[in-house]
């Protein structure tokens, strides 16, 4: 079974995003073929719909100069979540 290793950008785009993401994709291939990089698309909106793809890490490659974060970052309205409703409420006081 490979260890898979999630990555996420949320939050906004900033500066260093996208050498984040490479310096994840440099460290992880040494450890061997039981370990993956799985890409979540689109920040936590994607995170709770399940928009995750594996990325080779060749994929990683060139991106250092493109702004942005090549996952993408989407905000979520998580009050409208129907799960986290229903799991993360608070108790009255």
């Amino acid at each position: 079974m490979a260890i898979r290793v999630g990555i996420l950008t949320s939050g906004g785009d900033c500066p260093g995003l996208n050498a984040t993401l490479r310096g994840v994709a440099r460290v992880v291939p040494p450890m061997g073929d039981k370990v993956e990089i799985v890409g979540i698309m689109n920040g936590y909106d994607g995170l709770i719909n399940g928009n995750y793809r594996r990325c080779p890490p060749d994929e990683f490659s060139g991106i250092l100069t493109v702004g942005g974060t090549i996952l993408g970052a989407k905000a979520h309205p998580f009050k409208k979540c129907a799960w986290l409703r229903t799991r993360w409420t608070r108790s009255p006081r």
